[in-house]
């Protein structure tokens, strides 16, 4: 810190300036900076810029100067020392000779340089701490963009968007796959359950779902209480955006099964989900600040994704999906297998006309037991 910054460099100058006091032999003062020992104390200014901080490396190499300058000036105001009385360097070489072999002569010119050289010295090193200092804040920035990215992307679309410089660009409309999950029967569970069971299903559930949206190359766009909302297709469409997603709808009713496996064994509830999904155009555009980079989907799509969801329970299904889902996925490979069956047109709240609705149940007897107290 600076306490002890400035107790090593007066001291240091201290011991270097003075003749040592019990040295047997009298040495002129003058002779003591001849010796160059002013280099050790620039040993001294260079701690500064081990602390990153711009101002305490300025503050050593000004200490570093102003110290050797007092030191200096103590020696050339000693009895008996010599300095040239002109320009050093206009003198005849035989005249400055006779003083450089004179051992009270003090070179000011050069003394000077030396105080001149530890201030540079100290502004370069407050100039490359205050660099590295930016850069450090630069990197966590760049850190903690990637780690709010982490939170909804897949790892493999994190190192790409974290590569781009303008990840979302302008605001722009595409197709995309949209998909609403959510627990069934959980608001009775949140009722008669304490809110730290309740709080633990949730981080256990959103794990999961999350994983297997990942697992997908799918993105989070959102937790909204128990239900979790993805998206395949941003923020860049590829060839297989609704097939991925009726795949990732499978394996999250997959992964609740396994999950109940494990609640079952421990004594906990059975619980089970309810998916929506549909396929079509969205508005998509970055929003917030650098410092919180997020996005926002839009659109009459994601509108029947969720209507679509809350009528599952309605159909008795596990998924529904909308028709042109299935159709964007047969038309992306037209050889894919679909497990959910053609349920016709169902009126949907909040539109006019009515949703043709693909619908899949489990294998198994869909009398599962959903997540109660």
């Amino acid at each position: 810190g600076y306490l002890v910054g400035t107790l090593d460099i007066v001291l240091l100058t201290v011991l270097l300036v003075m003749p040592n006091p019990f040295s047997p032999e009298v040495t002129p003062a003058a002779m003591q900076l001849r010796e160059g020992s002013f280099k050790f104390l620039l040993i001294f200014v260079c701690p500064g810029a081990l602390t990153l901080s711009p101002r305490l490396a300025l503050y050593l190499g000004a200490l570093a100067a102003l110290t050797w300058a007092i030191g200096v000036g103590w020696v050339v105001f000693h009895p008996g020392t010599v300095i040239p009385a002109t320009n050093l360097y206009s003198l005849p070489m035989a005249e400055r000779l006779n003083l450089y072999l004179n051992p009270n002569f003090v070179d000011t010119f050069a003394q000077a340089t030396n105080v001149l050289v530890v201030l540079i010295i100290g502004a370069i090193m407050a100039l490359v701490v205050s660099r590295s200092r930016r850069l450090s804040e630069d990197y966590v920035k760049a850190e903690r963009a990637r780690a709010n990215l982490a939170r909804h992307f897949s790892p493999n679309v994190v190192d790409q968007l974290a590569a781009d410089d303008e990840p979302f660009g302008p605001v722009r409309r595409q197709d995309i796959a949209v998909l609403f999950a959510d627990i069934v029967g959980f608001t009775n569970y949140s009722e008669n359950n304490p809110a730290e069971a309740v709080f633990e299903l949730l981080r256990q559930f959103h794990r999961r779902m999350e994983q297997v949206v990942f697992d997908h190359n799918g993105t989070v766009d959102n937790y909204i209480g128990d239900c979790i909302m993805a998206t395949f297709g941003v923020p860049q469409t590829s060839h297989d955006d609704a097939t991925r997603a009726i795949k990732c709808a499978e394996a999250m009713v997959t992964a609740v099964e396994a999950w109940n496996v494990q609640r079952l064994s421990r004594g906990y509830p059975s619980l089970d989900i309810r998916i929506g999904a549909h396929y079509g155009a969205v508005v998509i555009g970055a929003v917030g600040s650098e410092r919180n980079l997020s996005f926002a989907v839009v659109g009459d799509t994601v509108n029947v994704a969720s209507r679509l969801q809350s009528l599952c329970r309605e159909l008795q299904a596990n998924i529904c999906f909308g028709s042109r889902l299935i159709e964007a996925a047969r038309a992306e490979s037209p050889t894919t297998q679909l497990n959910a069956s053609d349920h016709g047109l169902v009126s949907v709240r909040g539109r006019d006309e009515p949703v043709h609705v693909w619908v899949e149940h489990r294998a198994e007897d869909q009398g599962a037991v959903v997540v109660s107290a």
